[in-house]
């Protein structure tokens, strides 16, 4: 059963200072901060503990008074310690909806007033509780809004987060001129084999929908490298998106017209800018609590199978002339 102490919450005036606590990826993280506005409103200075992947995201934040990244080894566990033992917060918020043993380890070094999080049934170092407001299917968002409201943050605007740095616009239309026309970003990497669409597939579904004469960015993770090269080859005209960081990756996406994805931190950067998009995802209903948030998207699950591979490209060219592309393709 989860029982769930009454401390008093902090205050609605922009006093006191907060620290929250995700580590995590960058797609969650986009969706995940969705909170700070209401943080912001709450408290007068928001520190912030994330880790390795998503630490680009925050420190492009200039709104955190500090951001701290850790890391799984003794070196970063002493930083955290030094960190902890410098101040007392009035509040600690883990944005996680789930049990996670470095949350429940962390919360229980950092002192603070009240302390919002997911507690595990054998150890419970957090004073309010999130598995009282959380449900699998709830999208995260939402789920962010409840955490919020749990920990007694005012009332805010919860939408996904991307602060992106001028110098990374600027770097965009710098190296890449010839796109200040409307074109088209497309994604061909994700985290998992069963997430990653065929090159020949992309191929025949750009052609299908009479976007081979388009203007198309190409990218990928630097491990999928030869994918890029390969769809390069595969549609003339296109070209091989070389980035140095995600905030890269992301004034690209704000410039583009129309993104081509898989189901990857991608489709929450398009939720944060409003980006048009058509997206590949597996046959998976627990994956509605990450949907794309985009007014206008298409989201293409396979009809027999589960994965992305799975998706006949006719399906999908199908499916998108139905619906049909927005302005101005």
């Amino acid at each position: 059963m989860i029982q769930t102490r009454e401390p008093d919450y902090p205050t609605s005036a922009a006093t006191g200072r907060l620290m929250i606590l995700n580590i995590g990826r960058i797609g969650d993280t986009i969706l995940r901060n969705s909170i700070l506005d209401s943080a912001f409103r709450t408290f007068e200075k928001v520190d912030y503990i994330c880790g390795r992947h998503n630490a680009e995201l925050l420190r492009s934040d200039k709104r955190l008074n500090s951001v701290t990244v850790f890391r799984n080894s003794p070196k970063g566990f002493a930083a955290l310690v030094s960190a902890a033992m410098r101040r007392r917060y009035d509040g600690f918020i883990d944005l996680k909806n789930h049990p996670s043993s470095i949350s429940l380890i962390l919360a229980k070094l950092f002192r603070s007033r009240v302390k919002t999080g997911c507690n595990h049934d054998r150890f419970q170092p957090f004073d309010r509780d999130v598995r009282s407001v959380s449900t699998p299917a709830l999208h995260i968002l939402e789920t962010m809004r409840r955490i919020g409201r749990l920990a007694g943050l005012a009332p805010g605007d919860y939408k996904p987060s991307i602060v992106l740095p001028p110098d990374a616009s600027n770097w965009f239309q710098q190296n890449y001129p010839a796109f200040n026309q409307p074109f088209i970003f497309l994604n061909v990497s994700a985290t998992s084999p069963e997430r990653v669409w065929p090159i020949e597939n992309w191929a025949r579904y750009v052609r299908g929908c009479g976007l081979a004469n388009q203007s198309i960015l190409v990218s990928g993770l630097p491990k999928d490298h030869e994918m890029v090269k390969r769809l390069v080859r595969e549609l003339p005209g296109t070209v091989a998106f070389q980035p140095k960081g995600f905030m890269h990756v992301a004034a690209a996406i704000k410039a583009a017209q129309l993104v081509l994805t898989v189901d990857t931190g991608i489709v929450h950067a398009c939720s944060a800018f409003d980006k048009p998009l058509v997206a590949f995802y597996v046959k998976d209903t627990s994956l509605t609590a990450y949907e794309s948030l985009s007014t206008w998207r298409l989201i293409i699950r396979p009809q027999t199978g589960r994965i992305v591979p799975d998706i006949d490209p006719a399906q999908a060219i199908a499916e998108t002339r139905n619906r049909g592309l927005p302005h101005p393709f």
